[in-house]
């Protein structure tokens, strides 16, 4: 949506007034809301009903407000978010994992099967 495209796309320092801790825990919940209407992920969802607890709210918007000084985006509770395992995507590694483990399971196949053309063959 129109809304978390813009956020994504401010500079750090935009960001880091925006997500300010003392109003910030109302820009982080709607940048869950609108993010969760993207994405339909549910750790979003549950991210944003999380930051509308007045005292948990509060607790990970400072949380949301060191991701961003230290790398420039939000992450906690997001989809592409890294942090406390908590994402709507597979992550970078996972999926290269992944790909590894499809290979692999690939080539054992394909032993397999010169194996039983050689049982198959004497």
């Amino acid at each position: 949506m129109g809304f978390t495209k813009w956020v994504d796309e401010q500079t750090t320092a935009v960001k880091i007034l925006l997500f300010f801790p003392i109003w910030g825990w109302i820009f982080g919940f709607l940048y869950r809301l609108f993010k969760f209407i993207e994405t339909e992920e549910t750790a979003t969802l549950i991210g944003a009903i999380l930051f509308i607890i007045p005292f948990t709210g509060f607790i990970l918007e400072i949380i949301d407000f060191i991701f961003i000084i230290m790398e420039g985006n939000v992450k906690l509770f997001v989809p592409g978010g890294e942090n406390f395992g908590i994402n709507g995507k597979v992550s970078d590694q996972q999926e290269k994992a992944e790909t590894k483990d499809d290979a692999v399971d690939a080539e054992v196949t394909e032993v397999k099967e010169d194996k039983a053309e050689d049982t198959k063959a004497e």
